[in-house]
């Protein structure tokens, strides 16, 4: 891992660019088990479990984490947003797309990547199901079915 470090200081070397140790990380799967301190411009470069670059990077391949931040961040535009859907100026056809480009997409950002359990399916889609009703202002003691709000 250390000669594969310095080659790439080296080729970055020609254009210009020098490695910053301190931003540098190394994450290596289960199966790797060296356990040589590497490093770059004399400084140790950070060996990390998981990072986050585009959405967390787990090197067990798990979502969990994933989901959640996903999950949280697309309540906190959901919940910046409440004015919008407590006005009843606005028509639901706007009000829906609003969600669909700003809620939705933040939830299922870079998911076309994840490998989801069936157990990570069922979050999603609750989480689905819980912004559309409060969206439309449906709570679940109206025991509207999700097929009916869909």
């Amino acid at each position: 891992m250390q000669k594969l470090s310095e080659e790439a200081e080296k080729i970055s070397g020609y254009v210009g660019l020098r490695m910053n140790a301190a931003k540098c990380k190394i994450m290596v799967g289960d199966c790797w088990k060296d356990s040589t301190v590497v490093g770059a411009k004399g400084a140790e470069i950070e060996v990390v479990e998981d990072f986050c670059y585009l959405g967390a990077i787990s090197n067990n391949g798990n979502c969990d984490r994933e989901c959640s931040t996903r999950f949280g961040k697309a309540s906190s535009v959901f919940g910046r947003l409440t004015n919008i859907w407590r006005n009843k100026d606005i028509n639901l056809t706007t009000k829906v797309r609003l969600y669909e480009s700003l809620v939705l997409s933040t939830l299922l950002y870079s998911a076309d990547i994840w490998s989801l359990s069936v157990t990570q399916m069922k979050k999603l889609e609750t989480a689905h199901h819980k912004f559309q009703r409060r969206l439309l202002g449906i709570s679940l003691k109206d025991k509207v079915k999700n097929d009916d709000i869909s």
